[in-house]
Parts: structure tokens; C-alpha cells; sequence
């Protein structure tokens, strides 16, 4: 029994969703961040969106046991928002310059 962890990262809602998985009966899940206990015993954890250090996912069953650790770490500015903001900007300067352009001419 050997957990993959994976993550995904629902940006549009401010959520981070950590998944581990594993295979075998009765399995028992826990997760720390940074070392510290996280709430929930499930295969799936939500975190918020700028969450940053280690999360551990543990997993065990009367068999065997599994440990994965990885590092989150939290962009300072996310891509996707630059390029929508310039974006905004450019649909912005274009109205006002086509405004000011039709007002030259009345």
C-alpha cells in the first residue's frame, strides 16, 4: 500500500483540494500541515487557496502503513489574474480612446 498524493487547485473558488490515494481495506487517513494535525479523516482535505508548507497525508490499515509529504508552495501572484488584468486594462483604455475619439468629432 504506497499513497500517491495529488493535488488540484480550484483557483476560481479560493479552494485548494489535496487528494491522497491508496489501495486496501479499512483504510485510515490522516493529514498534518507544517506538522500540525489537520481536521477530517478522509481521502480528500480542502485547504485555502494561499495555504504554504509541508502537508503530510498518512494512511494505514491492519496491514501496513504509508507516508507521502509534499510542499505547497503559494505563488505570489497568479498568472491567470496578471493576464486578466491586463486584459481588463486594454478593453478599458479602448473604450476611453474610442470615447475620446467620438467626442473630437461632435
Amino acid at each position: 500500500m504506497c499513497p500517491s498524493l495529488q493535488l488540484l487547485l480550484a483557483q476560481w473558488n479560493g479552494v485548494m483540494r489535496a487528494s491522497c490515494s491508496s489501495e486496501g481495506d479499512q483504510l485510515l487517513y490522516s493529514w498534518t500541515l507544517n506538522g500540525d494535525p489537520l481536521m477530517g479523516g478522509n481521502s480528500t482535505i480542502d485547504l485555502n487557496e494561499g495555504t504554504d508548507g509541508n502537508i503530510s497525508c498518512s494512511v494505514k490499515n491492519h496491514v501496513s502503513h504509508a507516508q507521502k509529504i509534499i510542499r505547497l508552495v503559494c505563488p505570489a501572484v497568479s498568472v491567470v489574474f496578471v493576464l486578466v488584468w491586463c486584459f481588463q486594462l486594454m478593453v478599458l483604455l479602448g473604450l476611453l480612446g474610442g470615447f475620446h475619439i467620438y467626442m473630437r468629432h461632435t
